[in-house]
This record gives structure tokens, sequence and C-alpha cells, in this order.
């Protein structure tokens, strides 16, 4: 590997050629404090021979250089060099504006003009509303990037904006104030041009691959995400200039989990894509695995299996985006939704991702996927929403063993097994009954944040209840039976509330008394429970049989693993 070092300002980097971020690399991804740190860094009393890191790139020709390290504050450069410059113009001063503007954009030798960073995945927005001295009026669409790269123009042209007003507001003398506010831009501009780097040029782009997994970037760490990216593209190099499925591919997928209505990081869902089907490892080694697993006999096969995963571990959050789901297994999508959604759990997403899987593969029924994801529905419920008992490392490795157990079967008859192993050890982790029940008569309206958690409890045990009945979640509100104006603690309980669709509520059932809101009910076809129908009055002793009633009833029969 041939190595040149060389000290360098950054005038320098951006007069001696134009600059491509490759594709291994991430998107730009600094926020406010690693923008606003840089600038006090760069611009404040700047010391002569002022030092910024390593910039580390590879020869692609005699002009052009692919970046390794350096791209974050390379590309921060650019952007406050954009700042200076559209201040220059606007301010009239066109020749230093047009003098800036050489450092962005350039010309080759045929006199075409060329942007001296060249980014690809935030196209056309960066070369658009940035770097072109005309910005574009057409509306681009705003990816995570392309919002990083909006934000930090705005930021540093704040921080531009801010300088001259401070310095126009010390004159009354508009000819010397103007001329103090572009000396000002200059001193700004120069010490930005001034800053020193160590330029290290690699050979050639199989070098900048090695060197990218033991670098990281000014302010930001490398993720595990990253480096899986690296070495992925290194494995599967591009086919020619316009030919590169493994970056389509790598591109499919951010794009299939940026998409999500929840947020997904990168880094995440491969630890989870990759505890689905390979032995154990925690996040913070997830890469020293991949690379040991991962090679150039099976990295086809690999990425493709990512790409399919990260449109179903998106289904994991949101059920409906997947073409998985009938009329005949609605319950089963509702019973997903309700995992993420209402109990809002992620430490199973290996083995749902893994039943996903098998189900999209149809290596698993309906009633199988029904039976797996009611146990994980049930256990978390039972264990953590309700007990607030603590999952445990040894709960995301029962979750991995799992997973990797149903991925791995083989026969219709292996897979049945797994399912039962999987069974007997949830059973085996049921909190105990009492506990339980303590904890889930103290579910009360007035906690915002057990709101949906009551909402859903009332659902589910309405549904036990009454199967005959077909009940929307999403359609229902919750009624008061004794009503709010009555007060006391046990208004509030969940022995007061009842779970009823959304037209009942309001106008129709108000604050009228229990015995008027029980016809109204009736009337209108809602099935009551028997308790409630056979109450001759509703005090604070009603309730509170109600609310044992109803936990006795949500542990032994609605949430029952059998």
């Amino acid at each position: 590997m041939k190595i040149q070092c060389i000290e360098r300002d950054i005038r320098q980097i951006l007069e001696s050629g134009t600059y491509i971020i490759p594709r291994f690399q991430r998107p730009f991804s600094w926020e406010k404090d690693h923008i606003e740190e840089f600038w006090q860094d760069t611009t404040s009393d700047v010391k002569k021979d002022y030092f910024i890191g390593a910039f580390v790139t590879y020869n692609i020709n005699n002009t052009a250089y692919g970046v390794v390290d350096g791209q974050q504050r390379l590309t921060t450069i650019t952007i406050a060099l954009c700042a200076i410059r559209d201040k220059y113009k606007e301010l009239g001063f066109d020749a230093p504006a047009k003098g800036v503007h050489r450092l962005i954009v350039t010309r080759d030798l045929d006199d075409k003009s060329q942007f001296v960073l060249k980014a690809e995945t935030s196209y056309p927005y960066f070369q658009s509303q940035i770097q072109s001295l005309d910005k574009e009026r057409d509306v681009i669409e705003i990816g995570s990037e392309e919002g990083a790269l909006r934000d930090a123009y705005a930021l540093l042209s704040k921080y531009v904006a801010e300088g001259v007003l401070e310095i126009q507001a010390q004159g009354e003398n508009i000819a010397k104030t103007k001329a103090a506010a572009k000396k000002w831009l200059d001193q700004i501009r120069d010490k930005l041009l001034s800053l020193k780097v160590i330029s290290i040029t690699l050979d050639n782009q199989d070098d900048a691959y090695l060197i990218f997994e033991t670098l990281n970037t000014r302010g930001k760490d490398l993720t595990a995400s990253d480096l899986a990216k690296n070495h992925i593209l290194r494995l599967l190099p591009a086919k020619g200039k316009d030919l590169d499925r493994a970056k389509d591919h790598w591109r499919d997928i951010q794009k299939n989990l940026e998409e999500s209505k929840k947020v997904i990081e990168t880094t995440t869902f491969l630890h989870h894509h990759w505890l689905s089907k390979y032995p154990f490892t925690t996040e913070k080694l997830l890469f020293k695995a991949i690379k040991e697993q991962v090679n150039k006999t099976n990295v086809k096969d690999v990425i493709e299996e990512l790409k399919i995963d990260s449109i179903l571990y998106r289904g994991i959050s949101e059920p409906g985006s997947l073409n998985l789901w009938t009329k005949g297994n609605k319950d089963v999508q509702d019973s997903l939704l309700c995992i993420s959604d209402v109990l809002n759990i992620t430490i199973a997403n290996p083995l749902l991702l893994t039943v996903l899987r098998q189900f999209n593969a149809k290596n698993l029924k309906d009633g199988q996927v029904r039976e797996i994801f009611g146990l994980v529905e049930k256990y978390h419920y039972l264990y953590t929403t309700i007990s607030a008992l603590p999952s445990s490392g040894g709960v995301t490795q029962m979750y991995a063993v799992h997973a990797r157990e149903i991925a791995n079967a083989a026969t219709p008859n292996e897979m049945g097994i797994c399912i039962n192993n999987f069974k007997a050890k949830i059973k085996s982790k049921v909190p105990p009954r009492d506990t339980f029940i303590t904890k889930f008569k103290l579910l009360s309206y007035t906690n915002t944040r057990q709101r949906d958690v009551i909402r859903y409890t009332l659902w589910k045990i309405y549904k036990s209840m009454f199967p005959a009945v077909d009940v929307d979640r999403g359609s229902l509100s919750i009624e008061h039976l004794a009503a709010q104006a009555a007060g006391g603690a046990s208004v509030h309980s969940i022995g007061n509330l009842l779970a009823v669709p959304t037209k009942y509520n309001g106008d129709v059932l108000g604050e009228k008394s229990f015995a008027q809101k029980r016809q109204l009910l009736t009337d209108h076809g809602y099935a009551l429970e028997a308790f409630i129908k056979n109450s001759k009055i509703w005090t604070a002793a009603e309730i509170e049989q109600r609310s044992s009633d109803l936990a006795a009833y949500a542990y032994d029969t609605a949430w029952v693993i059998k």
C-alpha cells in the first residue's frame, strides 16, 4: 500500500482537484452541535497553522480524488464558503463572491463547469440549493441527508449574517460600514481557507476500503452499519460506471427503513437481522461478526436478504405496509401492531423478523404465526407492561435463540417442535398472579402514559368476553361509568372504565347517570358484562370489585398462556 502524506491548507486542497464522495461513505450527518463546535473552533481567534486533522483520499485520476476520511469536514467547509459567497453577493461584492465560487465550482480542460465536491447521494439538492450561485426554484424531495445539509447551510448562513450585522451595528457611515462588513467576511473566508490538514493520498480504492475501517470522522464515530456497508461494497465492486447493484441495494435498504413512520436506525436493523439468523453477538461486536461471516462467496445472498428483511422489519411497526395480511388473518396483523404500537416492544424484533421472513416464504401457516405473535404479546403484557418487571439480557438472548431455531427449521415437524419449545420458555417466565393483579388494579386514566394501554386492555377483554362481536380497536374511546364529575380516586381506575365505540361517547352518554348509560348502551346493542348489567348502583365498592374481576379475567383468560 503506497501512501503519500503532506501538510496542506484547505485552499490548496480545493484548488488541487475535484473530490468525489465514494459509494462506501455514509451520507452527510453532522448536526447542530457538530456545526457549531466546528465554526467556533475554526473562525474564533484562529491561530496560524490551525490543524483540523487528517484528510484521506485515494487517486481516481490526476485531478480527481475519492474521499475516505474528512467528508463531514470538507462538506461543512464547502457549505460555509457557500454561505460567505452568498453574503458577498447579497451585499453587492460580486468579485469576491465569484472568487469564492471558483473554490466551489471549477472548470475542466474543456471549459465545462464542475463541482469541486461531488456528492451523489444528495443529488440534486446539494448542487442546486447550496453549491450553485443561482439557486434553483424547483421543489426537491427532502430526505434525511438533504435535511442535514439544509440545516447546516441555514445555521452557517445565520452565523455569517450575525457577524455582518454585528460589524454594521458598530458604524454610522454606510460606506465605511459596508467596507467593514467586507473586511470581516474576508477574514472569515481566509481563516477557513488557511485551516491545515495532513493530506494522505492512497493509490487506489481497494486501499481506501481497508483504511476506512480503521478511521473515524471528526465528531461522529463510524457505526457498525457504516463499516458493514464498506465491507459489503468492497466485496461487490461496481460493474462499470453505470452499474453498481450493490450500492443500489444498500440505498434501497436505507430507503425502506427511512420511510418508516417510526425511526429505525440502520445499525439496530442490522443487529436484529443478525440475531435472527446467526450466533448471538452484541451490537458493539456486530461488525466483527459480520466481517467474519460475510465473504465473496455469500455476499450477494447477504445483501439480497438484507434488502428483503428491511421491508419486513419496517412491517413489524407498520404491519399495514406488508402484503401478507388477509381478512382471515387480520387478528395476526392486529397482534403485531399491539406488540410494537401499544406495548412498544423491540426486544423481540429478531424473533418477529424471523417469523415474518418464514411466513413470507410460506414456511409458516397463519395459525403458527398467530400463536407465536400471541405468545410475545401475552408475555410482555403480563410481564413488562403491567407487572413492570425488567427485561434482562437473558430475554434478548432467549429471542435470538428461538429466532435462529425457527429460521433453521428444515421440516414442518421441526418447525412445530421449535414453536413448542418457545411456548414452554415463555410459559416459564409468566409473572406470579398476585403480582400481576396488584399492578393491574393501579391502572388509572389520570396517567396519560397508561391511556393507550387501558384502551388496549379493555378492547382485548371485550373481544375475549364477546368473541362474536367485531370490534375495531381504533374506533373505541373510553367512557367513565360513574361520571368524572362525581370525583374520587376510584372514578379514574380501570374498574370504572368502559371501551365503547366513539359514536356513543360525548353527546350520547355525556354526564348521564350510571343507570342511564347502562340503558342507552343496552338499547344500542352494546354487550355489557354481567357484573355491570346486574349492579343496582355504581359506587366505589362496585368499581373496586370490577377492577379485581377484570384483573383476574385478564390473567386467567384473556392473556393466559395455555
